[in-house]
C-alpha cells in the first residue's frame, strides 16, 4: 500500500463483550461486528481506561490515561491543550469527521459552559458543524434514548416531525411492572428510521459516499447505544428473545468482602455513602434504585432490550461496511470497533456502571481490521491486556506517522505481551478515586487514602467472587508496584475544568 489509509473508528456506548457472537454470545448474532473479527484481530482482553464515558473517550482519542489528560470525570470539559488523534492526522493532511456522540464536554452544564449541554441544544446548532476539538466537521447527537434528541440529531428530528410528536417520542413504556432501576426494558414509539443509531449510520454512509479521494479521511462514528435506558424503536424486526438471555450472575453474599459502596449501591442507599459527592450522585448510578427489588422478569426484559440495541447497531454497521465496499475502500481502510466501557446488567447484584471495576464494566469489545499491506493474518486473537489508549498510536502507525513520546498507549499492530493496563474512575476530586491495574493474571483495585481494596486472580476466579486483598499481602504489594508505575496523579489544574450544572 503506497497511500495513507483511510481510518474509521467505531465507538459504541456502554457495551459489554458478551454482546457479540464473535466473543461467544449464543443469544445474539452480530455478523457485521463479526466480519471485522474475521478479517482482522479480536482482542479478548481490551480494557477501558475509565468506567464512565468522558474520561474513557478522551483517553481513546488522546492515547493518555486520565492522570495525563486531566479529564477525570463526567462533568469535566476537555481542555483545548489535549492533543488527540484527529489533531495528529489533520496535521498530516487527513480530513477529520465525527458523527454521533462526542461527550468531550459536560452534558449537564449550562449552555454557556458546554457546547454539549443537553439543555442548551435541543433544537440543534444552527449552521455550526465544526471545527470541534480538531475535527473538521461534526454532526452531534447528545444524551441517550428519549433524552438524547438533541444536537444535530435533534434538529433533524424537529425538521421531520411536529413538536407534539417529539414530545410523544420522549415517553417510554416499561415492559415489566417493577420499581425504578437503571436497567429496565422499555417499548418506544419512535419510528425505526428516526432512531439515533440509524441517523448516525445515515450520516456515516453519506460521509463515505462523498469522499473524493483527494485526501485520506479519519472518521469517528459514535453510537449512543446500548446505554440505558434500554429501549428499541417501533418496527424493529429482530429483537432478542428474552427466554434466551442469560440471567444475571449473582450469588447472595458476594459483596460482603467488597467496599461498603458496593452494597449501598445494590440497596439503593448511595446517599448514605461518604463516596457520594455533594454536587451529583455517583457517576453511573442513582440514589433510590434498590436493585434487590428487581424482579427476574424485569431483569430479563432489561437485558433483552440491551442486547437488542446492539443488534440494531450491528445492522447499521453492515450499512457502513456496504458503503465502504461500494466505494472500493474497505480493503484499504483501517477499521477499529470498540466501546467506551461496559455495563453490569445485574451481574454481581448491580446495574449500570461506576466505581465497580468488574470485568463486565471495564472489559470492552475491541476489533481491528488492518488496511491491506499492514498487520497480520485475519481471524487472529490477541489474549494479553490492551487498552483504549492504544487506539491513537495504532492510527498514527497505520498512517506512517511517528508516535508521540508523551502517550501511554502502544500500537495494536505490535503490543507487548507482558503488559499491565490502568483503569481510573474518579467520582469527585475529594470524594472517590478508584484505581485498578490489570495484568496477565491479576487485577488490583485500590482507593487512595483508604485501607481497603480488591485483588482478584482472574485466571482462577473468572467470576470474581473472591477478594484476596487482605489475605495475600505479597501479591498485593507486587500489583501495587505495577499500578504506581502506570499512574500519573491528577494535578491541581484539573479542578479548573469542572462544568457542573
Amino acid at each position: 500500500m503506497t497511500r495513507r489509509p483511510n481510518i474509521v473508528v467505531i465507538c459504541t456506548d456502554q457495551q459489554r463483550t458478551d454482546t457479540l457472537s464473535c466473543y461467544g454470545a449464543e443469544h445474539i448474532h452480530t455478523p457485521a461486528f463479526d466480519r471485522i473479527a474475521r478479517d482482522g484481530t479480536r482482542f479478548t482482553r481490551a480494557y477501558a481506561p475509565s468506567a464512565v464515558c468522558t474520561p474513557s473517550r478522551v483517553s481513546l482519542l488522546s492515547g493518555q490515561y486520565a492522570g495525563r489528560h486531566k479529564v477525570w470525570s463526567i462533568g469535566v470539559n476537555t481542555g483545548d491543550d489535549v492533543h488527540m488523534i484527529q489533531h495528529a492526522l489533520a496535521a498530516a493532511g487527513y480530513r477529520t469527521g465525527l458523527i454521533g456522540k462526542a461527550h468531550l464536554e459536560a452534558y449537564l452544564a449550562r449552555p454557556e459552559e458546554s457546547r454539549e449541554s443537553v439543555a442548551g441544544f435541543e433544537a440543534g446548532y444552527g449552521d455550526w458543524s465544526g471545527p470541534y476539538y480538531g475535527f473538521d466537521r461534526v454532526q452531534l447527537a447528545l444524551g441517550h434514548v428519549n433524552y438524547g434528541m438533541t444536537g444535530h440529531y435533534g434538529a433533524w428530528l424537529r425538521e421531520r416531525f411536529p413538536e407534539d410528536h417529539i414530545g410523544a417520542f420522549k415517553t417510554l413504556r416499561p415492559r415489566s411492572n417493577h420499581k425504578r432501576f437503571g436497567g429496565e426494558g422499555y417499548d418506544w414509539d419512535l419510528p425505526l428510521d428516526a432512531h439515533n443509531s440509524v441517523w448516525t449510520a445515515d450520516r456515516a454512509v453519506d460521509y463515505i459516499r462523498s469522499h473524493d479521494g483527494q485526501a485520506p479521511f479519519f472518521l469517528f462514528v459514535s453510537f449512543q447505544d446500548p446505554h440505558h435506558p434500554h429501549a428499541l424503536p417501533a418496527g424493529y424486526r429482530n429483537p432478542v428473545d428474552r427466554d434466551r438471555v442469560p440471567v444475571p450472575d449473582y450469588v447472595d453474599g458476594e459483596l460482603d468482602d467488597r467496599p461498603a459502596h458496593f452494597r449501598l449501591a445494590r440497596e439503593g442507599r448511595l446517599g448514605q455513602s461518604r463516596f457520594t459527592g455533594a454536587r451529583w450522585p455517583m457517576s453511573g448510578q442513582g440514589e433510590g434504585a434498590d436493585f434487590r427489588d428487581v424482579s427476574p422478569e424485569a431483569a430479563l426484559d432489561g437485558r433483552a432490550q440491551y442486547y437488542g440495541m446492539v443488534g440494531l447497531i450491528d445492522e447499521q454497521l453492515q450499512r457502513i461496511w456496504d458503503a465502504l465496499d461500494a466505494a472500493c475502500l474497505y480493503d484499504d481502510t483501517l477499521i477499529i470497533v470498540t466501546s467506551d466501557h461496559g455495563e453490569l446488567l445485574g451481574d454481581h447484584g448491580l446495574w449500570m456502571k461506576g466505581p465497580f471495576h468488574y470485568e463486565q464494566v471495564i472489559r470492552v469489545p475491541l476489533l481491528m481490521k488492518p488496511p491491506a499491506g499492514i498487520g497480520g493474518v485475519g481471524g487472529s486473537d490477541w489474549e494479553s491486556p490492551v487498552s483504549l489508549v492504544d487506539v491513537f498510536p495504532t492510527c498514527t502507525d497505520a498512517a506512517g506517522l511517528p508516535g508521540p513520546d508523551w502517550i501511554d498507549g502502544q500500537s495494536l499492530f505490535s503490543p507487548d505481551e507482558d503488559r499491565a493496563v490502568l483503569v481510573e474512575t474518579v467520582q469527585d476530586w475529594h470524594v472517590l478515586k478508584c484505581l485498578s491495574v490489570v495484568s496477565g493474571q491479576h487485577k488490583l483495585t485500590c482507593y487512595p487514602g483508604e485501607s481497603f481494596g480488591e485483588l482478584v486472580d482472574l485466571a482462577a476466579d473468572t467470576r470474581e467472587r473472591f477478594n484476596l486483598f487482605d489475605t495475600h499481602p505479597e501479591l498485593r504489594a507486587d500489583c501495587l508496584q505495577r499500578l504506581l508505575s502506570l499512574h500519573y496523579p491528577l494535578s491541581q489544574s484539573a479542578k479548573q475544568r469542572i462544568s457542573y450544572a
